[in-house]
């Protein structure tokens, strides 16, 4: 506990993973992801449930050199699961890639209306209208 710390939200590259902090109530907790775009997601997810403003991600003062940091490989969806799970801020959507490993994505009402905007333009733009 940290009594009298506000809520925040902080985001830092250490170790070779990602570490998102969240203060809340004076409680603090620490998450690791080994994306930086899950982490930075999560971060901008518990922001805005704390209602937060969004931030820069905190980054190590010596950041790993962007050319040796570890690619990730494309997540190719063979499936999207009939699972209907809902959480704090909207839904949960689970895909599973074609080795059967599966991706949890926890969507808003905001994100989930970005997302199938963003895959109805580029399938227009791949295929015609």
């Amino acid at each position: 506990m940290v009594a009298g710390e506000p809520n925040d939200v902080r985001l830092k590259y250490a170790a070779g993973q990602w570490i998102v902090q969240v203060v809340e109530n004076g409680k603090v907790t620490r998450h690791l992801f080994n994306a930086q775009a899950v982490a930075e997601s999560y971060a901008e997810f518990q922001r805005i449930r704390l209602g937060l403003p969004g931030k820069p991600p905190i980054r190590e003062e010596n950041p790993v050199d962007e050319r040796h940091k570890r690619e990730m490989p494309d997540f190719i969806i063979n499936d999207v699961l009939d699972l209907t799970e809902y959480s704090d801020r909207g839904i949960v959507t689970t895909l599973v890639d074609k080795h059967g490993v599966r991706l949890r994505l926890h969507l808003t009402v905001v994100t989930s209306a970005l997302l199938c905007e963003r895959i109805a333009s580029a399938l227009e733009r791949r295929y015609g209208e």
